[in-house]
């Protein structure tokens, strides 16, 4: 773990630099505000080296959101994402959503208006798929397809013992509680995190999060699937008694979100993926 360093710019996306003998990559960004911050941890960090790699575990706004202030910076790094990734950020669409809830998070966390960038930058260098192998130089990185949370989530298996669990397996709130991230499958979810759990990593990090202590990390894979099972029960009991989606989506905000995980995500981010929960969960009956 000496040889990976937490550079996270600001609340609600985590980024970790990894030092190969070689070469160095970065596990994603954060969001857009925090560029400035996350790019003065990473040169202090690096000192004359450079950034070569940026790896991605999805296209959300809260994991590429720096993208392109860092390949201002180094303008020779690569961005490395899945092939469906790469696919959605040559989408308008897409790009005109991950541009205003970076401007949203910036006013909820940063007070003001992100940097000015150009869309061509946020963009996927290299696709990458399942096994392939990232040598940094006394540091392999492999590359594991999770997907549940989106067509294009990854996870990344750093020297066979550290997991930086993607979004899919679900995510650690500050408070400690577990929650579900499964936007598109339950199904596939829960086969991401089997597939995980299976690897027996040393260490996880999980998303917006960082490293899990070894207490919660005995039962970590237990409390994803454990998370999916109770938030599919609850929609599930909601809808049969009747409540349409927006009231279902209220009572799982009262339910669910602690105070803790309302500073971590701006509510409409919030509001959007609960909704592709409850739909996800419905469509699945």
């Amino acid at each position: 773990m000496e040889r990976i360093i937490n550079v996270t710019g600001g609340i609600g996306g985590n980024a970790f630099l990894i030092l190969g003998e070689k070469k160095t990559a970065l596990v994603d960004c954060g969001m857009a505000y925090c560029a400035s911050n996350l790019i003065s941890n990473i040169k202090q960090v690096l000192n004359k080296r450079t950034l070569n790699d940026i790896l991605i575990s999805h296209s959300h706004y809260d994991h590429i959101g720096a993208i392109p202030y860092l390949k201002e910076t180094w303008p020779n790094s690569k961005v490395f994402g899945a092939e469906h990734a790469k696919q959605i950020l040559n989408r308008p669409n897409a790009l005109k959503t991950i541009r205003n809830f970076s401007m949203q998070a910036a006013k909820l966390y940063g007070g003001g208006n992100i940097t000015a960038y150009h869309d061509e930058m946020l963009k996927v260098d290299n696709s990458i798929f399942e096994g392939d192998i990232l040598e940094l130089g006394g540091l392999d990185v492999k590359v594991i397809e999770t997907l549940g949370h989106t067509k294009c989530s990854l996870a990344f298996l750093v020297n066979n013992e550290i997991l930086f669990a993607s979004e899919s397996t679900g995510y650690m709130s500050k408070s400690g509680k577990v929650y579900p991230g499964f936007l598109t499958s339950s199904a596939e979810a829960i086969a991401s995190i089997t597939r995980c759990q299976n690897l027996n990593p040393r260490f996880i990090i999980s998303p917006h999060f960082g490293l899990v202590n070894n207490r919660d990390t005995l039962n970590y894979w237990e409390n994803c699937i454990s998370s999916i099972k109770e938030t599919k029960a609850f929609i599930l009991h909601l809808s049969e008694m009747g409540y349409g989606d927006a009231q279902i989506l209220i009572e799982y905000e009262k339910s669910f979100r602690d105070e803790l995980s309302r500073l971590e995500q701006p509510i409409s981010a919030f509001n959007l993926n609960i909704q592709n929960m409850i739909n996800t969960v419905l469509s699945e009956r």
